[in-house]
């Protein structure tokens, strides 16, 4: 029974002892938990710490045969490595190497002794070598120095014995690619003489040759930390094979007929083309001459372009009529070409001929504007609106002032004088009569209120506008105005007016301006005589009078605005 609770006690005692070790053990902290550097980079400071003081600080750095102290107050036992920290009382362990290479890739490893007891961190370190320059290689079959266009290669470029591997990307002309690219998961390897490991990295590249990447740079760049650039890039041109390429049918302008004229066109093609000229169905061959005709040889202008020209002697009108057929060939293809040749004339009608966007805008707004206002001005003279208002009910002041009375407005826009003694003015009938002074000469009888008929004569050739009333009583002999003159106001002669009474035989209108009738020409022919100087100014004025006021009214009806 004894030896049982003996055993208790023992076993107790020990958990107690386990617990108190375990209390006292604390956790290290590392800065940083790895790190990686470049061989040989300078001053990398390693640091290990626990949260309370300790009295020793051991190091077992890669590189290094055996574990070595370190105290702030005491030196290094190794050349190139210093203590780094605050010092070992304050729970401090660090180590700064002076340069650092690649034995020293691994595991460093410090512990710090508290209260008897050995605590220990760990720091990862990388040390980084640059890989060696990359490589293209082609994988499938073909000549990376003789590409055909339109084949499909396979390009791999290889980095390798780096650490760690490299990022590997494709350029063409400084330009990326993304399409069908391939990185290939990095090989490790491990050389056992340098304790170093090494890492291969590898990206494939697959693309279609096109004619347009002929001349180009293919690149294969390494990203490195290791590099002294940070890349390093291997370029391969391209050289592409391919046959001339298509155009569209060549125009060349600006000839001029009767002189010398060379057309050229410019075509792309690897390698250089072999080219004739058909014309009329003969051939051209280059190098040579035939009658008007020459062919130089194709003129390189550099990247795969060339000039190919024809020059004709004394180009002629037929010549413009002709279709020009160019053949170019190489060992890859060929390819044919429609050349037209056009004289000056006809660039420069090519040239105005090309009309652009504004100027249809701007002509279809000037056409919208333009109907705009004509049905604007319609609506307008329809409704009577804007200067069409009171048109019909205009009066012309300037005949009225000829007979000197009132004016009344007919309805049709022109002016009648008004009858004396207080007429009414409406005509109750009217007939042609005949007077038998007037040996038959037609008369428009107007009935009157007081029943005496007015008498007016009905030649169309004076203004059937004008009404004068006739009066009993004898006037001044009145003058009769040839209508021949009413477009000039000059001076009025004894051969263009006639002086005729009124009433007594006559029977004429004294007051009416126009020709006299027949009969009434005859009677009076016997009085002519030159008109007084003074009666021809106030006939003169009469006229420009009556002139004027058809002008006016001519303008108002004709007017739009």
């Amino acid at each position: 029974m004894q030896t049982k609770m003996q055993a208790l006690f023992l076993s107790c005692l020990a958990v107690c002892a386990a617990f108190t070790v375990l209390a006292s053990a604390q956790r290290v902290d590392t800065d940083p938990s790895a790190i990686t550097v470049v061989e040989n980079q300078e001053n990398v400071t390693l640091h290990c710490r626990v949260g309370s003081p300790a009295k020793l600080c051991l190091i077992n750095l890669p590189g290094l045969s055996q574990q070595i102290q370190l105290d702030a107050n005491e030196p290094s036992p190794v050349p190139g490595i210093q203590y780094h920290g605050e010092g070992v009382e304050r729970g401090s362990c660090g180590v700064r190497i002076a340069r650092i290479t690649a034995d020293n890739a691994g595991i460093m490893n410090c512990t710090l002794f508290v209260n008897g007891i050995g605590q220990t961190g760990s720091i990862d370190i990388t040390v980084a070598f640059p890989p060696e320059q990359p490589t293209i290689n082609v994988v499938s079959d073909g000549d990376i120095g003789n590409l055909v266009v339109d084949s499909t290669l396979t390009f791999e470029c290889t980095a390798a014995r780096g650490n760690p591997a490299a990022n590997i990307s494709w350029l063409l002309d400084n330009e990326p690619i993304y399409e069908q690219v391939h990185p290939q998961k990095p090989e490790e390897q491990f050389d056992e003489s340098s304790n170093k490991r090494y890492f291969t990295a590898q990206s494939i590249l697959v693309r279609t040759i096109r004619a347009e990447d002929n001349g180009k740079r293919l690149t294969c760049q390494a990203q490195h930390m290791a590099y002294p650039q940070g890349v390093s890039n291997t370029d391969l041109v391209l050289n592409v094979n391919f046959q001339p390429q298509a155009l569209q049918d060549q125009v060349i302008y600006g000839l001029q007929v009767g002189r010398t004229s060379v057309a050229t066109v410019t075509i792309i093609s690897n390698p250089p083309p072999t080219i004739f000229w058909n014309i009329d169905g003969i051939d051209y061959h280059q190098g040579t001459e035939n009658g008007r005709f020459a062919v130089p040889i194709p003129e390189p202008l550099g990247n795969n372009r060339y000039n190919v020209s024809l020059t004709i002697a004394g180009l002629t009108l037929e010549d413009l009529s002709r279709t020009y057929t160019l053949r170019a060939s190489n060992a890859f293809g060929s390819e044919d070409y429609r050349v037209f040749l056009r004289s000056q004339g006809d660039a420069t009608i090519n040239e105005s001929s090309s009309i652009g966007i504004g100027e249809i805008v701007g002509l279809v707004l000037a056409v919208l504007i333009v109907l705009t206002a004509i049905a604007l001005i319609f609506v307008a003279r329809a409704t009577g609106r804007w200067c069409f208002r009171g048109a019909g009910s205009s009066t012309s002041t300037s005949a009225a002032k000829i007979g000197e009375t009132d004016t009344t407005d007919n309805g049709v826009g022109e002016t009648m004088l008004s009858p004396p003694n207080g007429s009414s003015g409406n005509a109750a009938a009217a007939s042609t009569t005949t007077n038998g002074n007037n040996n038959g000469a037609p008369f428009d009888v107007v009935a009157s209120s007081s029943g005496a008929g007015a008498v007016v004569n009905t030649s169309l050739l004076r203004p059937n506008n004008l009404r004068y009333p006739i009066e009993d009583s004898r006037r001044e002999p009145q003058l009769s105005v040839n209508s021949n003159n009413f477009d000039n106001a000059s001076v009025l002669s004894s051969d263009s007016s006639t002086i005729y009474g009124y009433g007594g035989g006559y029977g004429g209108d004294p007051n009416q301006v126009g020709l006299p009738p027949s009969a009434a020409a005859a009677t009076v022919a016997a009085q002519k005589r030159w008109i007084p100087q003074q009666q021809r100014e106030l006939l003169e004025k009469q006229a420009q009078l009556l002139l004027s006021g058809a002008s006016v009214r001519r303008k108002r009806e004709t007017e739009i605005f």
